[in-house]
């Protein structure tokens, strides 16, 4: 697991005066790969839920026991997403904040639009 330090080593190999615009347009396509990540992991949630309905009473409750398994993996630790969650929000993980857990949760009892 990287130190709390490994994600400056980053920037202390490029003249930041040069690239900040590069590191600021990183940042911004991580954070909209988050969002992505994070509308996909509502979209499997939601239609495992949808499936789970359609399966015998033992499978459709496993299923649903289940529906968080083989998620996307979480990236704490790596250089690159500890140097965006510092850059953009402070250091908080967006895959971790209330907001997105309260959606997760209505996923799981089939409250999240899904658009099947």
């Amino acid at each position: 697991m990287a130190s709390e330090f490994d994600y400056y080593d980053l920037l202390d190999e490029v003249n930041c005066a040069d690239t900040c615009e590069v590191v600021i347009a990183l940042c911004e396509l991580i954070n909209k790969l988050v969002s992505d990540v994070e509308f996909l992991e509502l979209e499997c949630i939601s239609t495992r839920h949808l499936l789970s309905q359609y399966l015998d009473k033992e499978r459709g409750e496993a299923l649903r026991m289940d529906i968080l398994s083989n998620l996307a993996p979480r990236y704490s630790g790596e250089p690159a997403y500890e140097l965006f969650k510092t850059i953009i929000y402070s250091g908080g993980d967006p895959l971790e904040f209330h907001e997105h857990l309260v959606k997760v949760r209505k996923a799981c009892k089939g409250e999240w639009p899904c658009f099947h």
